[in-house]
């Protein structure tokens, strides 16, 4: 199970806010939607006032999710709201390893990302070339679950070349929403929503 409980703040964004609003500040803050996206490609209508700081978890949940079409692009390249019950098979790793690489913006330059998955027989790897150098780690089997050392793992590898940014998380149940940057952003997402976003 992925390891991360839901944790609020003392404080939140209480006051009413207009959509519009809510986007400027999380865009002040450092979470984009992606050039090329607009509101109608989002996969459901987000609310058109900002009430409460569940209001804004559910904003950045949908702004962390994917649009539903063709490559089923994510939304935004600054957060990503996460399942951590999604190791099924091969590429599963890939894929999260892909969209931590995407959340790093260049300080984690992971390159031939693979992988192994064979749940029924409790096996699980990644590979990864990380400045000219081969990486090989072995993962926990747990059903379909993520292998919750490879958070930290990574957060080990891009704390040496982040220049002060890392991931931050905050659990939500089964799913998470993780973003990556500076101690500012991070206190500011967790004032807005209420959670307690982490460093670990």
């Amino acid at each position: 199970m992925w390891p991360f409980s839901r944790k609020k703040t003392g404080g939140s964004a209480a006051s009413s806010t207009t959509l519009a609003q809510a986007l400027e500040l999380l865009a002040k803050a450092g979470v984009r939607i992606r050039p090329g996206i607009s509101l109608n490609d989002l996969p459901d209508p987000p609310l058109a006032t900002i009430e409460s700081p569940a209001d804004w978890v559910s904003l950045l949940a949908l702004l962390g999710s994917e649009v539903e079409r063709a490559k089923f692009e994510p939304i935004s390249d600054d957060i990503w709201h996460f399942d951590a019950e999604c190791i099924e098979d091969h590429g599963a790793y890939v894929d999260v390893l892909n969209r931590f690489v995407l959340l790093a913006k260049g300080a984690l330059p992971l390159a031939d990302v693979r992988d192994h998955v064979d749940v029924e027989a409790g096996e699980a790897w990644v590979e990864f070339t990380l400045h000219g150098k081969k990486e090989h780690w072995d993962l926990e089997v747990n059903n379909d679950w993520v292998d919750p050392e490879l958070y930290s793992r990574l957060q080990q590898l891009v704390t040496k070349r982040g220049d002060g940014k890392r991931f931050f998380i905050a659990g939500l149940g089964q799913d998470s929403l993780i973003s990556f940057g500076d101690d500012q952003m991070r206190q500011t997402l967790s004032r807005l929503s209420g959670l307690e976003f982490q460093w670990e």
